[in-house]
């Protein structure tokens, strides 16, 4: 009868031992949703021309967790000297934010772009073909207010500034020619949750 009761009480125990839950750092965070977006990044400094794509991620409480892609429409003539016709970067990686009370129709956004990505120079020369790349390293962390323009749909613009980091030495350019402060309106559309978090 010893044993049965033993073995009845460890049962119980283990069972309950078993269904317990850990509480852990993000315990009450749950997806909500997601969302894709078109991105226009304008430079406000630095004479930086203008860049445009794309992103997207899931939205989890009033937090975002994704990716993102960017690349310059032109860098034409960044050099008196005429010596280089097309300077490009493109750029991806990491999209993280967050939007305080995003059920209100205009609220504080702010998020950062993390990633990498490559300067390309394109020297226009119809007997030699050359092209020179630079492996960088870019950060644009950004603080602005979103519009809710529909549940689906929102508009967002920022100011930020974009760090790059990477270009080799010895170049006609430097890391300082693509860094700068950079205003960016991104539409966002998907589905953001209906819980005011």
């Amino acid at each position: 009868m010893k044993k049965i009761s033993f073995l009845v009480i460890l049962s119980m125990v283990l069972v309950t031992g078993l269904t317990a839950q850990h509480e852990t750092l993000f315990n009450r965070a749950r997806v909500v949703g997601g969302f894709g977006a078109p991105l226009i990044e304008m430079g406000i400094s630095n004479d930086l021309n203008t860049s445009v794509g794309g992103g997207g991620g899931i939205v989890i409480n009033n937090f975002f967790l994704g990716g993102y892609g960017m690349g310059s429409v032109d860098f034409n003539e960044l050099f008196d000297n005429g010596d280089v016709e097309v300077l490009d970067i493109g750029h991806g990686g990491f999209w993280l934010g967050t939007t305080i009370s995003p059920y209100k129709m205009l609220h504080f956004y702010t998020s950062a772009r993390i990633g990498w990505g490559a300067v390309n120079v394109d020297l226009q020369d119809n007997n030699q073909k050359y092209s020179d790349i630079d492996k960088i390293f870019v950060m644009t962390p950004e603080l602005g207010v979103e519009l809710n323009l529909t549940r689906w749909f929102r508009v967002v613009g920022t100011a930020g500034y974009r760090w790059v980091n990477g270009t080799s030495d010895g170049r006609e350019y430097t890391d300082e020619d693509f860094s700068g402060a950079v205003a960016t309106i991104a539409l966002r559309f998907g589905w953001f949750g209906s819980k005011r978090w």
